[in-house]
């Protein structure tokens, strides 16, 4: 009984350890062409774009590298929500990143959303620190339990680091600098009909508006420039009464809070929102859609000074 003890001991210490070490030095691994670690390691950024799956789908890596000066780095994890953002903008410049423009994913489902890390990816990329600090948010906020923290600080990601060479690899041929190079194709009006609504939701968190604010402090504060930038949703969407009482909320928010930005909302481009061949999705764009509303942000000097 006593070796069976000694063993459980000894296995219960290298798993802490294993934690421990994962949670605080993950983050030094050679990084891969995404994530926030790729980021920080380029020491300056003319233009960040970071956001949700929005923005990985919705933004041509290859038109706004052909188009805009500078370099150019989009930062996007699955739901991320504006209250992670201002946290990932804060470490990001922390570890002495330089930014001079910074473009923020404005999508009203995440602005309504409890805070909540949907991608445990970026805990790859975060120290003890960060995750601590995101833990307390989604602990306040949204009622964790033990069972999230353990996953959040002992069983995220434990496959990728176990595989990370091959796993590097073959995230690296999806992205360069951000940017999605995989060429999704669109769908058929009948499939996009056929879709369900993503529902109604309880208005604006008061935690993801906090977030929006504390993009603009930063912001204000390292003297970047701001815009928000909405990306174009299926005709379907605009039509539908909860989306549209969020979408103005949101809009309306963003326009009463302090500090400088711009806002370029899909309404005010000439992009078909009927047009099912540049939708994946209700709310992703296809390869197609992806370049012509990245280009048409370009080629109307929207993204400039």
């Amino acid at each position: 009984m006593k070796r069976i003890g000694k063993i459980t001991a000894w296995v219960c210490l290298a798993a802490l350890l294993f934690a421990g070490m994962k949670n605080e030095y993950a983050r030094l691994l050679p990084a891969s062409s995404y994530g926030m670690q790729a980021a920080v390691r380029k020491g300056k950024v003319s233009h960040l774009f970071i956001g949700s799956s929005m923005f990985r789908q919705g933004l041509s890596i290859d038109v706004l590298e052909e188009e805009l000066e500078g370099n150019v780095y989009i930062l996007s994890y699955n739901g991320n929500q504006p209250a992670f953002m201002a946290m990932e903008l804060n470490y990001m410049l922390e570890e002495g990143l330089e930014i001079e423009n910074l473009y923020v994913d404005l999508y009203p489902y995440t602005a309504a959303a409890l805070p909540w890390i949907s991608d445990t990816k970026i805990l790859l990329d975060t120290d003890l620190a960060f995750k601590w600090e995101a833990w307390k948010l989604m602990d306040t906020q949204s009622n964790g339990k033990f069972s999230d923290f353990y996953e959040l600080f002992v069983t995220a990601n434990n496959e990728q680091l176990l595989t990370y060479p091959l796993n590097n690899r073959l995230v690296s041929a999806q992205f360069r600098n951000g940017g999605n190079v995989l060429r999704p194709a669109g769908q058929t009006r009948e499939h996009l009909y056929s879709l369900e609504m993503l529902g109604g939701r309880d208005g604006l968190q008061p935690a993801q508006l906090e977030g929006y604010q504390k993009l603009l402090g930063l912001a204000q504060e390292h003297g970047i420039r701001v815009w928000f930038l909405e990306t174009p949703k299926y005709e379907r969407m605009y039509r539908d009464e909860d989306y549209l009482e969020l979408y103005e909320a949101c809009v309306r928010a963003l326009e009463e809070m302090p500090g400088e930005s711009r806002m370029v909302l899909a309404e005010e481009l000439d992009f078909d929102t009927s047009d099912p061949a540049c939708f994946q999705d209700l709310i992703h764009l296809s390869a197609k859609g992806r370049e012509v509303y990245t280009r048409m942000l370009c080629e109307r000097g929207l993204l400039h000074p």
